[in-house]
């Protein structure tokens, strides 16, 4: 396809960067080329009944006021109105067409979703679409992944192998993407810097963001586990987000699932995954993702693999979550103009892991009520805005599950 595109669309993959991409875009949704293109990033929300398209300085507000600190268009779930999401779609595609700019749709979840775009483009007069993804090996991304998603709902790797809700087939999906008359399809690696890469494609400087969706510590991640009002379930993360927004990450042992046996499973995944990416690589750059050794590579992951399932309630790295806690929470302090609240003092070693709870849980709450009030800020410091998006709905939702991504 070598005619100008009328639309992007970011499709993922999951796990590969979509944070921090959709998190880049928000803080700086509107971006110029060399040649004097504007391209503006845009989100879909409902609200007040209503699904509306956000740009521009409303989109940037409402991404400061989520505790995840970003926007996206939405999933396909049960409750998406998806009638209405392609509607919203089409009429900023066609606002592009008159305004003159090139808009930017992203939902790391659409990379699956071809056959249902498909009759979609159709119906639209098939315009030219970029269709981008990231990708990123089988193994860190199914361990990623499972850490992210399943742990909240099965207790190992293996069972949630098994309930295949989430399987890595992200070839076979942008060949399908690639199939769709008038779509382009480009993909690279999510490392070293997917912001960086899009902004490269498309001609833009896109100023990083702060926030990340970086994998947490474990005894984060224990906490949780054991205290689930903090964490309901996979696809509630404002905590996390949350906690890495202000604290510094906690030396340790990363997250690590992975054992000999799933390894042995998934070098056909490879197989499967590099053969549908070499049949769509359009470019000697897509080319080099196909042909690079770190797919196969599976000696680098043998340090993890010998020490064996990560703990989550090791003791250094508790005392250490203490203390990211309380570096957290003095900086949140600063930003609030407040002074730092009283914190419960570290257990000592050896302590039971009840004690532990106790202390890391009513830092985890105080962290997260001051950020909250944070952003609470961000709207009533921006109400005229705010108001043309039914203020009185924004306040009472725009908490913490209110941006969560529905997937």
């Amino acid at each position: 396809m070598s005619i100008a595109p009328q639309l992007i669309l970011h499709v993922g993959a999951p796990k590969c960067g979509s944070t921090a991409l959709q998190s880049a875009l928000s803080a700086t949704p509107d971006l110029t080329d060399a040649g004097g293109t504007s391209l503006r990033y845009t989100a879909w929300r409902q609200i007040g009944g209503r699904g509306t398209a956000l740009y521009g300085r409303e989109l940037s507000l409402m991404a400061r006021a989520s505790a995840y600190g970003y926007l996206s268009w939405p999933n396909f779930g049960p409750q998406t109105p998806v009638d209405a999401v392609f509607a919203s779609l089409d009429r900023v595609r066609r606002k592009g067409l008159e305004a003159g700019h090139l808009p930017i749709a992203s939902c790391e979840g659409w990379i699956s979703r071809a056959a249902l775009f498909a009759p979609v483009l159709a119906r639209w007069g098939h315009p030219p679409v970029d269709v981008v993804a990231f990708v990123r090996p089988v193994i860190e991304w199914n361990n990623s992944a499972f850490w992210q998603w399943g742990i909240w709902n099965v207790p190992s790797l293996d069972a949630w192998l098994h309930r295949s809700n989430l399987p890595y087939s992200f070839g076979a999906d942008l060949e399908a993407w690639a199939q769709i008359p008038n779509v382009r399809v480009r993909f690279a690696w999510v490392q070293p810097d997917a912001v960086a890469q899009f902004g490269q494609w498309y001609g833009v400087d896109v100023p990083r963001s702060e926030t990340r969706n970086a994998a947490s510590s474990p005894a984060l991640v224990g906490v949780l586990l054991r205290h689930r009002r903090l964490r309901l379930n996979g696809h509630e993360a404002a905590t996390e987000f949350v906690v890495q927004r202000w604290c510094p990450p906690v030396a340790g042992r990363k997250l690590w699932a992975v054992m000999p046996r799933h390894v042995h499973q998934w070098r056909a995944v490879t197989q499967t995954t590099l053969a549908a990416l070499r049949r769509i690589a359009s470019d000697p750059d897509m080319q080099a993702v196909c042909d690079d050794p770190r797919w196969c590579d599976e000696k680098r992951h043998h340090p993890e693999i010998l020490s064996g399932i990560s703990p989550l309630n090791d003791p250094d790295q508790l005392a250490g979550l203490h203390a990211a806690l309380a570096v957290g929470l003095a900086r949140v302090a600063l930003a609030l103009g407040q002074s730092v609240p009283a914190l419960p003092p570290c257990p000592a070693p050896g302590a039971p892991l009840t004690d532990w709870d106790v202390a890391l849980v009513a830092m985890l709450d105080l962290l997260l009520a001051r950020d909250r009030s944070l952003r609470d800020r961000v709207i009533r410091g921006s109400m005229p805005i705010f108001a043309r998006l039914r203020a009185g709905d924004l306040l009472a939702r725009a908490q913490d599950h209110w941006f969560s991504k529905s997937r």
